[in-house]
């Protein structure tokens, strides 16, 4: 059987990478696609949680140096909306325009402009039973829909040793195309899983993840992810 990984994949040095998953742009969608999508993405996190749990209960700490190597890692990387009351959004970007559109429909109601206390607005669903301060699943912001263009994700995954990233998220066409392109020129190897993103152009997101995406990075299907194995 053909692997639809173009190298093999390691998921011990593997992170999740969940780009804008979060209530602002899940509102755009109809309720009951939020609610699919949204239960394949706790299928992915369970997934990753079970395999974090399993190399930590397996890992000897009284011999390892080294405590995050291999270790698979979760990241939701969104844009804390209302950050400094969106004033990092520049006029001469076209985003500005439907920054301001999410703004007039009030998707940012309950979320403070504090730049000390930034709102992520991450789904309750997908939150961490134990809520955050894991150094396993983390949250970070971004000021741009590319995840490597203007946030510390690099750093992160260069501590941990991350040469796999499994790229999930909102929309095709924003986030999971630019940030795809600029992980795979920073020689990530990126895979994108056709059940973890969706687009409000259904004819846009067939076109990017079969004719566009496939010519830098994997496209698989969440089944091959369940597939793997540390």
């Amino acid at each position: 059987m053909t692997s639809p990984f173009f190298i093999p994949v390691e998921l011990s040095h593997t992170a999740l990478l969940l780009s804008d998953v979060q209530t602002q742009i899940l509102k755009r969608f109809p309720t009951e696609i939020q609610k699919d999508y949204l239960d394949k993405i706790k299928i992915l996190l369970g997934f990753f949680r079970a395999e974090i749990s399993k190399c930590r209960s397996n890992q000897d700490t009284t011999i390892r140096s080294a405590p995050y190597d291999g270790v698979p890692l979760i990241v939701h990387h969104t844009l804390p909306f209302n950050l400094n009351s969106n004033a990092f959004v520049s006029p001469y970007n076209k985003l500005g325009k439907w920054v301001k559109q999410l703004e007039d429909a009030g998707y940012f109601a309950n979320a403070p402009s504090d730049p000390h206390h930034p709102y992520y607005g991450i789904p309750d669903d997908i939150v961490p039973s134990g809520g955050w301060g894991g150094k396993d699943e983390i949250v970070l912001g971004k000021l741009q829909p590319s995840c490597f263009g203007s946030s510390d994700l690099q750093s992160y995954l260069r501590a941990r040793g991350i040469r796999h990233v499994v790229l999930v998220g909102l929309t095709t066409m924003g986030s999971i195309l630019g940030s795809a392109r600029a992980g795979a020129d920073l020689d990530f190897h990126i895979i994108c899983v056709e059940e973890g993103i969706i687009d409000d152009d259904p004819e846009v997101h067939n076109f990017l993840m079969s004719k566009v995406l496939p010519k830098f990075v994997d496209v698989v299907h969440l089944k091959d992810i369940l597939r793997l194995q540390v």
